[in-house]
């Protein structure tokens, strides 16, 4: 534990004794020694974005404003599990067994490669590969590389249950061993990660088996286990490792390999792949990402390099390309990413092995340049005492890491590691995920990096710096990572590291960007800072908008973190609350984290004022006291579905407390706030007003940005003035009918206008008499020394839609109808059409009856559509509206409607999901302007109806069911009504 952290026991009592006598005492306390600071804060390059490659450039450039107010500096390529597989020039060659050599002084756009030599089973984010150990083709293989001859490779196999087993049959390559070891293990349970890193060997050796030929046919007397492993001695195989093209377990005459109800575990995949071919011209390259982060502030590049099916060779193009040739003077660069983990490319690895690679690639990298800053091991977990180092033999994985480097740095008298890297996620649950839970989970990050600590210190010598170079709540995804106490628990997390490795720290929560995705609890959400807008809304971060981890980030490196401020021991009276602080000379800030569902009210007391004993206002603790919030008043996430949105969507709000009269800081329900105690203030006086800096509005969304005379125009902005004060705002309209314009008066959340971060919520109702014509709202914030941010906001006033035109009702028979159908792949994949007539008022409808198959290598769900020809009139359009009845026997099945539109040259289109309606009809509308793209592609603002091609609704997902239409109509805001059949058609 950190000395300071203990010293607080020293001082609580006695300024516990002084907060009982005081008449304003919270039942709460939150005691600071503020007499024993520690590691200085140096804030200096600490923020990092993952700008990945699987986003489009456009993604970027909407995020720019996030990133430049959110303080980040540092930005990581080409992405976390795909730097593994990334290949940073597509200027090369293979050679015979999968390496890929890149050019050193010419460049072309790089692309990803997935293992030739795979033996460990692959299902990540929709990526899902069978070994080759057992996928029933002798012409693929599985090769064990021998990096360390005490640490030669090995096989696991993991059973979802006990299996019986009586005999194995394994076909070798080329490279094949003497002889192995057959083992079982003994226990009913290997818990996670699982054997193949088990801290304790509870393998038991059923025997040792000669190989003679290239097939050996073992039979055993039956065992009953879950688990087996295949292992080696390095005096039997061959100097390159071992190479098997097939494997069988039987029980009886049945190969329990030979479907998929297992999962292979192989360690020491040699590295060597090929290029994937359902996931090419990826247009965020190396060169993008250099020419974007150009544009942002003090940007730097933080590269991680393919260490999983790449080479050090390549490796070290990458630096003399771009170091030498281009002259990019990159410093910092990563080797892999969580090489530990069975999730990515080549992986797992054992901590010796990595080792060895990591060294390998540290040689060969810092001989290009020596003046580069080396990143290791990315490892995958905060929990430094869960991994083994891969040989059961009690050692943890990060300690043997650092052991072994430390011992190359002694013996060749130089740093090979220069900063100690690696990811917390430290929150699983398999059920429905709750606050509570995960907040409480996150406290386990702090000794655990005490622990890494003491390790640093004993293997390593000279401080390193310390790169959190991905964090969040979890990997998983569910609503609660949207919503507030997502923030609280990021931001503990942070503080947590900042509290230990304040001096040398760098964090990049995870991620940028990330689409949701469903988790465990069947609800929908990601960790990311940014969340695609909602639909029909505006946003100053153009086609994004924040998410709760943006904020929690914000508060935690905005707020709280302060240059040249110590780190000082707190501690809390309350089992609710979890307190961080900081200070420098009478100035404090403690950040508080609630982790229970009830707001807390707890008060700050410092050891220097129960020292001096202070009582006068203006000194000691009756100084000038700043609290900022965030919690459900800020930022709630309405719904669980993928179109779900935040409501309120404010950042922190900031209020002044007067701690003459009441200490009380109250914490909202799961929610974070930060304290400043005699914060610095520029532009008070006369003297500092031109030295105040210019307020910023760093958030500002608008719910509907196209509405009818009668709505009401509803509005939140959160702005900020650092190191100073906020002291009004306005929101005005002009072209504002008889009145000419409206001005409002913007109202904080508290109602006062006095800290140094302020939101607010405005609704301007427009009257019913209101013509139609775009408009402008202009957001006003004044801050200390007269400085104003000013922000125009685009909206429209809109005639009322009516239906103009009947595109197809289908009462006319199939010859009529002008489409045609897409079935993707070359597959069973079909789709065909077949219309039902019927009697007035609805008359006929289609039926487009689906069956979809899935290619086994297409990592995205495959589809089948109806393409509709479009009349001309749709281009003077403002929407359709549509009826419709769907069905899919595939629970993870869906619909969509796809807009294709000539603005789109990528085929990222304009989208919207359907409702499976399990075959009950709906009437849906959609509005061009408010509709927007599937997200992976170049961002286009708006969908021009002018640009439309076609319609185009889609079933995805393998499985079979139906679309069925009727009544497609077009929608205008002027012309004549032709009226749509009123009600909808009965289930048929």
């Amino acid at each position: 534990m950190n000395k300071n952290l203990r010293r607080i026991s020293k001082t609580a009592a006695a300024i516990l004794g002084l907060c009982a006598g005081a008449s304003f005492a919270a039942q709460n306390a939150v005691i600071v020694d503020d007499l024993h600071p520690g590691v200085v804060i140096d804030k200096q390059n600490m923020m990092a974005a993952d700008l990945a490659i699987w986003n489009p450039p456009s993604r970027y450039y909407d995020m720019t404003n996030a990133l430049v107010d959110g303080g980040y500096t540092l930005f990581r390529f080409p992405n976390g599990s795909l730097s593994n597989d990334y290949h940073w020039n597509g200027i090369g060659s293979y050679d015979s067994t999968g390496l890929w050599t890149a050019d050193t002084t010419k460049w072309a756009r790089g692309f990803l490669g997935e293992t030739i030599y795979r033996g460990t089973t692959k299902d990540n984010y929709g990526f899902v590969r069978r070994s080759h150990l057992a996928d029933g083709k002798k012409e693929t293989m599985w090769w064990g590389e021998v990096l360390d001859p005490v640490d030669p490779p090995w096989i696991v196999v993991e059973f979802p249950e006990k299996m019986n087993l009586d005999s194995l049959q394994i076909d070798w390559g080329e490279l094949r061993p003497k002889a192995f070891e057959f083992a079982y293990w003994t226990t009913d349970y290997a818990e996670y990660p699982g054997v193949h890193q088990a801290l304790e060997n509870k393998l038991k050796t059923e025997s040792v088996v000669r190989v003679n030929s290239e097939t050996t046919k073992y039979k055993f007397a039956q065992i009953r286990t879950r688990y087996v492993a295949i292992r080696f001695k390095t005096p039997d195989l061959p100097s390159k490792g071992v190479q098997i093209r097939e494997m069988k377990l039987f029980s009886g005459e049945s190969d329990l390999l030979e479907g998929n109800n297992y999962k292979f575990y192989a360690m020491s995949t040699r590295n060597g792949d090929k290029a994937r071919t359902d996931w090419t011209d990826i247009k965020w390259d190396f060169e993008e990402f250099m020419k974007y982060i150009k544009t942002l502030p003090n940007a730097q590049a933080v590269i991680c390099v393919n260490a999983g099916t790449g080479t050090s060779k390549e490796a070290a193009a990458w630096v003399r390309y771009a170091n030498k040739v281009k002259g990019y003077n990159i410093k910092q660069w990563q080797i892999g990413n969580e090489l530990d983990g069975e999730w990515e490319e080549s992986g797992p690895i054992s901590a010796r092995h990595y080792a060895a690679r990591y060294l390998e690639y540290a040689r060969a990298m810092k001989a290009v340049d020596s003046t580069i800053v080396l990143h290791g091991p990315l490892f995958s977990t905060h929990k430094m005492q869960q991994k083994g180092a891969g040989l059961l033999d009690g050692k943890y994985w990060m300690e043997e890491f650092l052991r072994i480097v430390g011992e190359a740095e002694k013996k060749d008298g130089k740093r090979y590691l220069d900063v100690v890297d690696l990811h917390n996620y430290p929150y699983w649950t398999p059920n429905e995920p709750k606050p509570a839970e995960m907040l409480k989970a996150m406290l386990d990050v702090g000794p655990n990096m005490d622990t890494l600590d003491v390790w640093m210190k004993r293997h390593l010598e000279g401080e390193r710096r310390v790169f959190l170079s991905e964090f969040s709540t979890c990997v998983q995804g569910f609503s609660l990572l949207m919503d507030y106490p997502q923030a609280t628990a990021v931001a503990s997390v942070f503080a947590q590291h900042a509290m230990r490795f304040g001096n040398r720290l760098q964090v990049l929560p995870w991620d940028a960007f990330g689409n949701l995705f469903k988790g465990p609890d069947d609800t929908w959400g990601t960790i990311s800072m940014t969340a695609l807008l909602k639909e029909g809304s505006w946003n100053y971060w153009k086609s994004l908008e924040p998410t709760a981890e943006y904020y929690g980030m914000y508060m935690t490196y905005k707020q709280f973190l302060e240059d040249g401020f110590a780190v000082l021991p707190v501690s809390s009276t309350s089992p609710d609350v979890e307190a961080y602080a900081i200070g420098k000379g009478d100035s404090v800030r403690v950040m508080l984290v609630n982790l229970s569902e009830v707001p807390q009210v707890v008060q700050i007391d410092r050891a220097s004022v129960a020292a001096t004993g202070s009582t006068e206002v203006g000194k000691g603790d009756l100084v000038r006291t700043e609290v900022d919030i965030f919690g459900a008043e800020q930022f709630k996430w309405v719904g669980t579905r993928q179109d779900a949105f935040p409501y309120p969507k404010m950042g922190p709000s900031g209020r002044r407390i007067n701690p003459s009269k009441s200490k009380d800081i109250t914490i909202p329900a799961f929610g974070l706030a930060v304290v400043r105690i005699n914060p610095k203030v520029v532009g008070l006086d006369e003297a500092s007003k031109a030295q105040a800096s210019q307020p910023q509005i760093i958030a500002a969304a608008l719910e509907k940005k196209v509405l009818l005379a009668g709505d009401t125009i509803d509005l939140f902005v959160t702005a900020v003035q650092e190191n100073g004060q906020l002291t009004n705002g306005s929101v005005s309209v002009g072209n504002w009918g008889k009145r000419g314009m409206i001005e409002v008066a913007a109202v904080p959340d508290d109602g006062k206008w006095n800290a140094s971060i302020e939101s607010f919520h405005v609704k301007i109702p427009i009257p019913p008499e209101m013509y139609s014509a775009p408009r402008e709202l202009r957001v006003v914030v004044r801050g200390l020394g007269g400085k104003v941010a000013v922000l125009n906001i685009p909206f429209r006033v809109r005639g009322a839609y009516r239906t103009t035109m009947a595109m197809q009702n289908f009462d006319n028979g199939l010859d009529a109808v002008d489409w045609f159908p897409v079935a993707n792949g070359d597959n069973s994949t079909t789709i065909g059409a077949k219309v039902f007539n019927g009697a007035p008022p609805h008359g006929g409808f289609i039926r487009h009856d689906f069956q979809i198959e899935q290619p086994p290598a297409q990592g995205w769900p495959n589809f089948a559509g109806a393409y509709y020809v479009i009349p001309e009139e749709v281009h003077n359009s403002v929407g359709i509206v549509f009826d419709y009845a769907t069905n899919h026997n595939n629970p993870d099945g869906y619909f969509e409607v796809q807009i294709a539109s000539s603005q789109v040259e990528d085929y990222d289109e304009f989208m919207v999901r359907l409702k499976n309606t399990r075959g009950s009809w709906v009437r849906d509308t959609l509005i061009w302007e408010n509709m927007k793209q599937e997200g992976w592609g170049k961002t286009i603002p708006q969908l021009d109806p002018k640009k439309i091609k076609n319609f185009a609704f889609r079933a995805r997902h393998s499985g079979m069911g139906y679309i069925s239409l009727d009544n497609i109509y077009l929608l205008g805001e002027d012309g004549e009504e032709i009226p749509m059949p009123r009600g909808l058609r009965r289930l048929r």
